[in-house]
This record gives structure tokens, sequence and C-alpha cells, in this order.
């Protein structure tokens, strides 16, 4: 009787556990693609979550700024295109270019909480794609 009680507690500690967690993320990568950065995202399951936030920072920057925020639609898989992330508004209000390597935060969020995962951006772009991303902004 007493081993049953206790595989039954330790049972209910492990449930009690995964029920904190809304989703398992299974994918979360940021590559250039071109003059745009794409960022990719899967989890899963949904149950329980509401929403996705996903947010960037640059290696001179100390807090991370949000650029997207996208609700949980069930289809587990997500893509954001990044068009900005070589040019961008200072606190000052000047625009200029933010130096890399960049890191990307996705928080997900859910009732039971809100779980955060980072990842870097691979590679540095070229010359030649930070000038055209960087016109490509100034006309948007």
């Amino acid at each position: 009787m007493r081993l049953r009680a206790g595989f039954l507690a330790l049972l209910l500690v492990l449930s009690s556990a995964a029920a904190v967690y809304a989703a398992t993320l299974t994918l979360f990568t940021a590559a250039y693609s071109g003059t745009v950065v794409k960022v990719e995202w899967e989890v899963s399951n949904e149950v329980d979550v509401t929403g996705f936030e996903l947010a960037r920072k640059s290696a001179t920057e100390t807090s991370y700024t949000t650029v997207s925020t996208t609700a949980a639609t069930g289809q587990r898989r997500y893509l954001y295109t990044d068009t900005n992330v070589y040019r961008t508004t200072g606190t000052t209000g000047t625009t200029g270019t933010l130096g890399g390597p960049y890191t990307y935060r996705l928080t997900v969020r859910s009732p039971a909480g809100d779980q955060s995962y980072l990842t870097v951006l691979a590679g540095t772009p070229s010359a030649v794609q930070r000038s055209w991303g960087t016109i490509k902004s100034m006309f948007r």
C-alpha cells in the first residue's frame, strides 16, 4: 500500500509540473533571407496558449523591442518576416543601423504563465544586403 501511495504522489507531482507549461517549443530559428530575416517557430501543441510575442535586440541595445504579437491559431508552426532589422529608430528619434548580432526572444503567453526562449541570428549579412535593406526601409 505504501508503494502505491508513493507512486500516486509521484504521478500527481509529474502531472502538475506538466500542466504548468502550455506548449513545448520544437523549433525556433532566425536566418537571413536576402534583405530580410525570417524567424520561424513551432510548438508541439497549443493547449492553453493565448499567443506569442516576438522581440528583437541588437548587440548595442540594452533591452528588447517587441516586433510582433501573434494570436495562437492552432497551426503550431509560425513564420515572421523581419523587414526592419537593418534600420530602426533610436531613442533620440534618429534613424540608423544597429549593430548585430541580433537576438530574438519568443514569449509563449498562457494563463498558466509565460515561457520565453532565445535564439541568435545566424550569420552576418553582406554589405550589399545591409545597404539594400537600409534603402528599402527609407521608402516605407
